[in-house]
């Protein structure tokens, strides 16, 4: 009987003691900080495992139990699992899904490049490659947009029972006045119920349509053929923060850049007629002393579309455009931008 006590006894301490990894025997010199650190552990940890009590003093030979973190186990997880075929290989299947032989051999424990068909590869995924479509930008080479448009049709409207003109109005996207004007109603331009109206419907709906991207980057051409005749200056002594460009009288004068017109106009006398357009990235170029403009405000333009007509030069008889390229409003000299194989010149 009491071997068998003895047996429970060892059995109990050997299983209490690997619950907290080890048993320590306090030297002197010794304190609860030190020994934490000595085993990677919380002061906190070792008080709550040996039930100590405060001022938590310890003395040498006092036995401790200390709580050894056990260490993690690697995980053997197989994020793909991957059965050999007639034909496989470790290259074949390594290049599938983007890993090393070596990892794959690593993984599977494996001493040659020998395999059997049937057999089962624990793999790695590697990272997959980012499919892009269309060009070196990722974008597509085409697009669907949605056009809207807008169609209106005459209908009979039978008046109901507390109908007004506002209110038939209102129901068919049109107005009152159009109502009255299609009907040759007069005042007070009453309605009864069962009268019937002719009405203007107005109905939207959007047509989808499959558009090319631009192929073209972004960048500024030439707005007309010629030389330079006066260069961009920006200094305490002169201010001329564009180009002059001598060409033809009545040449017309293109868009540098796909843009929207947003100035059209002759009401800044330095400038003369003068269309003034904003692009992407913040850019803005400014086309003056125009002899005809051939925009409006608001109007969208595509690069080489005719915006004007050459006039005369600014204090000179000869023909020609003044040019201005901005960035953040800032003026820049345009010939910076300009592709320098136009025979354009410039000048000193």
């Amino acid at each position: 009987m009491r071997y068998f006590i003895s047996v429970f006894i060892l059995v109990f301490l050997t299983v209490f003691s690997l619950s907290y990894g080890l048993t320590y025997t306090v030297k002197r010199g010794d304190n609860l900080g030190k020994i934490a650190k000595k085993y990677g552990v919380s002061v906190k940890e070792i008080i709550k495992a040996n039930n100590l009590k405060k001022p938590y003093i310890i003395r040498p030979g006092q036995k401790l139990k200390i709580p050894v973190k056990s260490k993690k186990k690697t995980s053997t997880y197989c994020a793909v699992k991957h059965k050999v075929r007639p034909g496989d290989s470790l290259i074949k299947i390594a290049k599938k899904y983007r890993v090393w032989v070596k990892d794959i051999k690593r993984l599977n424990n494996l001493k040659s490049d020998t395999l059997y068909v049937g057999q089962v590869l624990c793999i790695k995924e590697g990272k997959k490659k980012k499919k892009t479509a269309g060009k070196k930008t990722g974008k597509k080479e085409f697009y669907v947009k949605k056009k809207k448009i807008v169609r209106k049709r005459i209908i009979t409207y039978r008046v109901k029972k507390g109908d007004n003109l506002s209110k038939i109005a209102k129901k068919y996207g049109t107005t009152v006045s159009r109502i009255i004007k299609l009907n040759n109603l007069k005042k007070p331009y009453i309605i009864r119920p069962g009268q019937k109206l002719k009405v203007e419907k107005r109905e939207v709906f959007y047509r989808e349509e499959i558009v090319k991207r631009r192929s073209v980057p972004f960048g500024f051409i030439w707005p007309v053929e010629g030389k330079v005749v006066k260069n961009f200056i920006n200094n305490s002594k002169e201010r001329h923060v564009g180009i002059d460009i001598s060409s033809p009288c009545a040449q017309s004068i293109k868009a540098a850049e796909d843009g929207k017109v947003i100035y059209a106009g002759d009401s800044i006398k330095s400038y003369g007629k003068l269309v003034v357009i904003k692009h992407a990235n913040r850019f803005t170029t400014v086309y003056g002393h125009l002899d005809k403009i051939a925009v409006k405000e608001g109007q969208l333009v595509k690069k080489g579309d005719t915006v004007g007509y050459a006039g005369t030069l600014n204090g000179s008889e000869n023909c020609g455009l003044y040019f201005e390229v901005r960035k953040n409003g800032i003026p820049i000299d345009p010939l910076v931008f300009l592709n320098k194989k136009s025979t354009s010149k410039k000048v000193n």
